[in-house]
């Protein structure tokens, strides 16, 4: 039975456990969360460097005589640290330090294999420990990427609503316009949110907590993915291939804006929200020539991996080049 992890408010300073705690962390969310965790009975630190899928493996293989996983940061750590406890047997903590995926709520862990997302079943966390102070030492921009996972709605519905009754189409992904109703409305949530985020509010993160939360719910009542999941998720998983350094949120959010444009929807909206909470839609290193090789290539990428059918398995970046070419030099990606 599918469930989610029990969220808490709490001020980490004054929190105890008695258990010897294994800390699955990075370099940077360490420095960031070490005072808050000073109450706490850390017998090994294990830090987190990369998502690759062997690297995981390798740290599942070393041994620890701790009572409990805590994984602290961001969405990498969240998913190597659940994949840990789930290979120790042991239970998981989760306290993100941004709310930048919604890695510290869903029981799979994407890990990178042969230039692609493989995601492998691992274990929800216990708990999510949410501690705003502690969410506040991290720079804004990690925040507001957290809505990348709910934006990539927008396009996600696209392309599971086309591709409904095609030959391709898998046995789990039937169309349920119920289901896509609810999507929507999750997506409304955050697109009214704007104001707040613009604030950079507490309630502003509040809302990109709920609607990450309602999002994970609604893809587990439905069975899987499909719901949030589209073409702008598989163009950031191929990209990512060629450049590897970059936010998750922020590479879906470019993939919502093209994968939008390609299917001929209006994008004006999700674009202006963006522009608005101050999502950077444009990650560092991103070039008009990479976003072209990774078109060309996308078709045959998403046969190879069999990624869900989207707009990409028939898409022939020759037939839209030139508009392609103008759209790109709209946004601003030289």
């Amino acid at each position: 039975m599918n469930t989610m992890p029990l969220i808490n408010k709490v001020d980490l300073s004054q929190y105890e456990d008695s258990r010897s705690i294994i800390l699955i962390t990075s370099k940077s969310a360490e420095k960031i969360a070490k005072s808050c965790l000073k109450n706490l009975e850390l017998v090994s630190i294990v830090i987190v460097l990369t998502s690759d899928k062997k690297a995981a493996e390798a740290l599942a293989d070393v041994k620890h005589s701790g009572e409990v996983v805590y994984a602290v940061g961001g969405g990498k750590v969240m998913d190597v640290g659940r994949f840990l406890a789930h290979r120790w047997g042991l239970e998981c903590i989760c306290i993100p330090t941004m709310i930048s995926s919604d890695a510290f709520l869903v029981n799979c862990t994407g890990l990178r294999n042969d230039g692609c997302v493989e995601y492998i079943p691992s274990q929800y966390a216990q708990e999510v420990f949410i501690d705003w102070r502690l969410i506040a030492k991290t720079p804004w921009r990690y925040q507001v990427s957290g809505c990348g996972d709910i934006l990539s709605i927008y396009t996600a519905i696209y392309d599971w609503h086309e591709v409904s009754g095609h030959i391709d189409q898998l046995d789990d992904e039937k169309y349920n316009s119920e289901v896509a109703v609810l999507a929507n409305s999750i997506l409304g949530t955050l697109l009214s949110a704007a104001d707040e985020l613009k604030n950079e509010s507490e309630e502003g993160l509040s809302t990109i907590l709920s609607c990450l939360s309602m999002e994970v719910a609604l893809c587990n009542i439905y069975g899987n993915s499909r719901p949030e999941e589209g073409g702008e998720h598989f163009f950031a998983y191929c990209i990512e291939t060629k450049m590897n350094h970059f936010l998750h949120g922020e590479m879906v959010a470019f993939g919502v804006l093209l994968t939008a444009f390609i299917q001929g929807q209006k994008f004006n909206e999700i674009q202006m929200f963006m522009d608005d909470v101050r999502l950077n839609y444009k990650p560092v290193g991103l070039s008009k020539k990479l976003v072209v090789e990774t078109l060309i290539e996308l078709p045959a990428y998403v046969r190879t991996h069999k990624l869900r059918r989207s707009i990409y398995n028939d898409f022939s970046y020759e037939a839209y080049s030139q508009q392609i070419e103008d759209f790109l030099t709209e946004i601003g990606v030289m």
